[in-house]
């Protein structure tokens, strides 16, 4: 179990040459996505970074809730004010994940570390963050993300029981404090490029999604479901999902990898 810093420490890590401006902590919050946006419509500016030791209504993708145990997990929401266009803005989840994904590398060894489309780290082929990019409003973007660090000796609920923590998939112990200010240093750079070449991460993060290449079964937003091969993630952050022959384009849905089953 890890220990929360102090304000002003928790502070330390992750301001300076970083786009964060203003950190909150709180013990306990619904959701740290919807702390964000209500301090955004109230003028915060680009760059709040709002943390929470336990979410009581936390959301993943379709609505899906997101809890964890005290102690357990990163779970924070980045304010964003970009001048991109919406169109630009669909490729954030992307970005963050990508983000993640080259952090937890440098902090996990003995595990393997890809990207599920769109929003999910894989340590081994089981989650371990997911991702939550939303537009409450014109011109504000909130990136959130939560990231199961330390799971050990927690009993999970069943609806989790297949996802696992960084630091059960390591040679050691992963802390939320060593983890966040790296994080924080890697988006920071990579939003930087993307404010100025918005597809230029593309690549890297395809060489690390391993839904490219997998069997899938992508359930749509009206419950129908389609099973292909996962051929390509498009510029525009879309994914390419071959239907024996017929290729169509997939911009939402929970896609479900299939080969390992």
């Amino acid at each position: 179990m890890t220990i929360t810093p102090p304000g002003r420490m928790l502070q330390q890590l992750v301001t300076g040459p970083t786009l964060v401006s203003h950190v909150l902590w709180l013990d306990r919050i619904g959701s740290t996505n919807a702390e964000v946006a209500r301090r955004a419509a109230d003028g915060a500016p680009e760059g709040l970074l709002v943390m929470a030791d336990v979410q009581t209504a936390g959301r993943g993708r379709q609505g899906r809730s997101w809890q964890a145990p005290p102690g357990t997990s990163l779970m924070c929401s980045l304010l964003l004010r970009p001048r991109h266009g919406i169109d630009d803005v669909a490729l954030l989840p992307l970005l963050m994940g990508l983000a993640l994904v080259e952090v937890a590398e440098t902090l996990v060894s003995g595990a393997q570390l890809s990207l599920k489309w769109p929003n999910d780290l894989l340590a081994d082929g089981r989650k371990c963050a997911g991702i939550l990019v939303e537009v409450p409003a014109t011109g504000v973007v909130v990136v959130g993300a939560g990231v199961n660090v330390d799971w050990r000796g927690v009993v999970r609920p069943a609806e989790i029981d297949a996802a696992v923590s960084l630091s059960e998939v390591g040679r050691g112990a992963v802390q939320r404090w060593e983890l966040l200010p790296a994080l924080i240093e890697r988006f920071d750079q990579r939003y930087g490029e993307w404010c100025e070449h918005p597809r230029a991460f593309l690549p890297a993060y395809r060489e690390r999604c391993a839904t490219l290449g997998e069997r899938v079964r992508v359930v749509q937003h009206d419950g129908s479901a389609l099973l292909g091969t996962a051929t390509c993630v498009t510029d525009d952050g879309a994914l390419q999902v071959d239907l024996d022959g017929d290729v169509i384009t997939v911009r939402a849905g929970d896609v479900q990898h299939l080969r390992h089953r």
